[in-house]
């Protein structure tokens, strides 16, 4: 069981008789510049559906941006992704509670985001069926509690609890990437940041999904777009799997109906 508390003094709202039925909400965002400071604050009845972009926390092409924080917040009710990084990277997601965010609690959007630090969040949907719906072309499966293309990220100590997937890093799934960086990356051979402490269960597929990720010791630029090292071997004929290997530390599956990685 999971005790969290979904209040704070800051309540950023709309209206809302409809939200079950237009499955339209309103959308924040940092668009492309500038930097997104938001704490200790509760966003509900957010997000629109099959509406690329509208998020109800949306960190949109900040680029290198660690002065972006997103923490302590409570993002209750949404119908599309809770909280998106978006071609951003260094940013801050931290002690945040996802509550029945639709498709995705946390993601990471287009493939190119990179070193952003996913620590101490809870990720929530409060019956499967809730959270596991089509969105922007996607298939319900392609959605988790922690939803990754881009992979090199550092996920630290969150907990993930009733969505179809808890942490799925589907590369194969967008081995091209997304938006702007579709073509510049290659998801599925990105190598992950460090995964640790993290908890996933009562999920009713798999707790963490790591797909089928080849990571590579790629060559990228500051954007995180890739300017080699994605072929299976080197220019040499050697293999080009990362060294050292990664490594998932001290991860805990529990109650998932498939336990471990798959």
């Amino acid at each position: 069981a999971e005790v969290v508390n979904l209040e704070r003094t800051v309540l950023v709202t709309g209206d809302h008789e409809d939200f079950y039925e237009s499955l339209q909400g309103y959308s924040t965002a940092m668009m492309d510049s500038g930097l997104m400071d938001v704490r200790y604050a509760r966003f509900e009845f957010c997000g629109r559906r099959d509406h690329l972009g509208q998020y109800c926390l949306h960190l949109h092409m900040c680029k290198t941006c660690p002065e972006c924080v997103i923490q302590g917040n409570a993002v209750v009710d949404g119908q599309q992704v809770g909280i998106t990084i978006h071609d951003t990277h260094q940013a801050l997601i931290d002690n945040n509670v996802v509550w029945d965010a639709r498709a995705a609690g946390i993601h990471t959007e287009d493939g190119n985001e990179m070193n952003n630090i996913i620590s101490n969040n809870v990720v929530i949907c409060s019956f499967w069926t809730v959270c596991a719906v089509p969105w922007l072309g996607k298939v319900s499966g392609l959605g988790a509690g922690i939803f990754l293309i881009g992979m090199t990220n550092e996920l630290l100590y969150n907990r993930v609890i009733g969505y179809e997937q808890g942490l799925y890093t589907p590369g194969s799934a967008f081995q091209n990437g997304q938006g702007a960086a579709w073509g510049k990356v290659c998801p599925q051979n990105m190598p992950f940041g460090t995964f640790r402490g993290n908890v996933c269960h009562d999920n009713p597929r798999y707790g963490i999904y790591l797909d089928n990720q080849y990571p590579r010791n790629l060559k990228r630029d500051i954007n995180g777009y890739v300017v080699g090292g994605c072929p299976q071997f080197d220019e040499n004929g050697k293999d080009n799997g990362v060294t050292p290997p990664n490594f998932i530390e001290d991860h805990f599956d529990w109650h998932n109906t498939f336990n471990g990685q798959y």
